[in-house]
């Protein structure tokens, strides 16, 4: 009954999305986001890890825990398989297929042949536009003829992913634990005590329904805010003078006095944040705009409350009401999904934006040869502030395989799936075949090859690494940091996350986030989801409007009001019935 009712739901998605081509232009895509593992939107009942005390199992090629959890890595012997008549299909897509070599399909270029050459799993990549993933998806749901692998199904299948298992549509990877020893090693037993990471992987006690992306490294901050230090000079001032909102508001007005180019000194987007990166949460707020999602449920001063509505929203969007009557930021901040580096970046008309690790290389594109982006740090209210409102992050990344129940060969894909965690495979999906875009020296080190740094067919490291490397947020791999970062400005990059990392753990303690494995059961979503839409419209548009000044804070009670009418305090309380389940289970 319960696939019935997918099927239905998938069919009556596929019929709208039908009736709403002939009219409707198309319009860009934006990345997917999955079900987040840091957002509390999906059921589970989390268990908290085994003690590190738990014996180990050594029974078989690699010792497990009382579940048949490893409790060690394992090199899989290869192949993995002398079967060459099993094809499996893989249902795929990146970001970048301008960047695909035009005289070739995808997978044989030298990534996808190297991956068949060790493996010997035959694979059929199914190369899926960006802009058509999510009609595909709910044509093949409709047809129930999923691919073996499905990334990012998640984000399109009309459910939860614990109903993605119940439904019977996906695998619980759990039933195949002998097949990924690697993958749920690296989510348990790794770092016992990372416990966002335990929560993240594992749904429920018993159900693992998504292989995610991991970071192999602890987690970092790796993106951020940075500042022109050679427009500051001309104020006086240098990037570590920048420490509350009251020093970002005094440099944002010299610097618009002082530099003819810049007119609207701090370049904001329509989201105003990253999620999970947060800038501007030292109000005790989570200000983030999306019209996706609800806002971020977390805690102010022991109380739930639901971000863009609580009063440390109030109070930042009066700072930067402020700033903005000042013309103090760019006036069509909406019209940008991202605050990344644009053409007014490039023309000098920025000073304070949302900058990428790689800011060097900004540098020297830039017109002024003088140009020096540097990282800055988060504006606090005071100096030795500690911030509290936010979310949980951990190892888990954005892209994500589940694999189909109804498949060629269910325990070959999970194999050839942990292979990318294996101590003998990952570096293969990090970094690509050795001696194409990276290699390492005699020493170890790596370094970008000569043929990558010539920008092949105009193509920049980026690109290359797009095509010759897996990338953490499509697929799923042990992801690193430093893959990206080689180049002659490497270690700019990798200082700049060291710099924003040290001072998260400095300020941010997170004690406001709601616990990762916090997640409500299907009853509370559907509850919830009486609620969902009118809230995310509402929030965004009168939100936005108190940000920019374009409505006034004097409006700021009737939001209040409003936002209770629609159902507010319901979701809330919905959030602290997920939260007193979550703390009842964990004893």
């Amino acid at each position: 009954m319960k696939k019935i009712f997918a099927l239905v739901l998938a069919v009556v998605f596929v019929l709208a999305l039908f009736a709403a081509c002939g009219n409707t232009p198309s319009t860009p895509s934006t990345p997917d986001t999955p079900s987040n593992p840091s957002t509390p939107d999906t059921p589970s009942n989390p268990s908290t890890p085994d003690t590190p005390d738990t014996p180990a199992t050594p029974e078989g090629p690699f010792a497990v825990d009382e579940k048949g959890i490893a409790k060690e890595p394992y090199e899989w012997p290869l192949p993995l398989t002398e079967d060459n008549d099993t094809v499996l299909t893989y249902w795929w897509s990146t970001y970048s297929p301008q960047y695909i070599p035009a005289d070739k399909e995808y997978q044989d270029t030298d990534l996808p042949q190297e991956i068949l050459k060790r493996t010997g799993v035959n694979v059929e990549w199914q190369n899926i536009p960006n802009g058509s993933r999510q009609e595909m998806f709910g044509v093949l749901l409709a047809s129930d003829d999923l691919s073996d692998m499905m990334h990012y199904a998640t984000a399109y299948y009309p459910g939860t992913p614990l109903q993605m298992v119940e439904d019977g549509y996906f695998v619980n990877v759990l039933d195949y634990k002998d097949c990924m020893p690697n993958y749920l090693y690296q989510s348990k037993w790794k770092d016992p005590s990372d416990k966002a990471t335990y929560e993240s992987v594992f749904y429920e006690d018993d159900l693992v329904p998504v292989i995610w992306s991991l970071w192999k490294e602890p987690i970092q901050t790796d993106t951020g805010w940075g500042v022109r230090a050679d427009m500051l000079a001309k104020i006086g001032k240098k990037p570590s003078d920048l420490n509350t909102w009251d020093d970002f508001y005094e440099a944002l007005r010299g610097i618009k006095s002082a530099i003819d180019t810049v007119e609207f000194p701090m370049w904001m987007s329509s989201m105003i944040e990253t999620n999970h990166y947060w800038q501007f949460n030292s109000f005790e707020n989570v200000s983030v705009i999306t019209t996706i999602a609800l806002p971020i449920i977390y805690y102010r001063d022991g109380e739930l409350v639901m971000g863009c509505t609580s009063e440390g929203d109030r109070q930042f969007a009066e700072f930067m009401s402020k700033l903005f009557g000042e013309k103090l930021v760019n006036p069509d901040w909406q019209t940008y999904f991202f605050a990344t580096f644009t053409a007014q970046t490039y023309a000098n008309e920025t000073f304070y934006q949302g900058i990428s690790p790689n800011y060097k290389d900004t540098n020297e594109k830039t017109d002024d040869p003088n140009c020096d982006w540097q990282p800055v740090h988060k504006p606090l209210v005071t100096a030795d502030q500690v911030v509290h409102a936010g979310t949980v992050r951990s190892r888990t990344s954005t892209g994500n395989i589940c694999v189909a129940a109804k498949n060629h060969d269910v325990e070959l894909c999970l194999k050839w799936i942990d292979y990318r965690f294996d101590p003998n495979g990952w570096e293969l999906f990090a970094y690509g075949p050795d001696g194409k875009v990276i290699y390492k020296d005699a020493d170890g080190v790596r370094h970008n090859t000569e043929w990558a740094l010539s920008k092949p067919d105009g193509m920049e490291l980026a690109a290359l690494m797009s095509v010759y490397t897996t990338s953490r947020l499509t697929e799923c791999l042990l992801a690193v940091t430093d893959a990206q970062y080689l180049g002659e400005n490497g270690h700019f990059a990798m200082e700049a996350i060291e710099y924003w990392t040290n001072f998260d753990k400095e300020h941010y303690d997170r004690a406001g986030a709601l616990p990762m494995g916090v997640r409500l059961s299907t009853e509370q979503s559907e509850e919830v989801g009486k609620y969902r839409a009118d809230l995310i419209t509402y929030v965004a548009e009168k939100f936005s409007g108190f940000v920019d000044g374009s409505t006034p804070l004097s409006e700021w009670d009737n939001y209040q009001k409003t936002l209770d009418q629609m159902g507010r305090q319901e979701v809330l309380k919905i959030y602290a019935e997920a939260v007193e389940d979550y703390n009842a289970k964990q004893g």
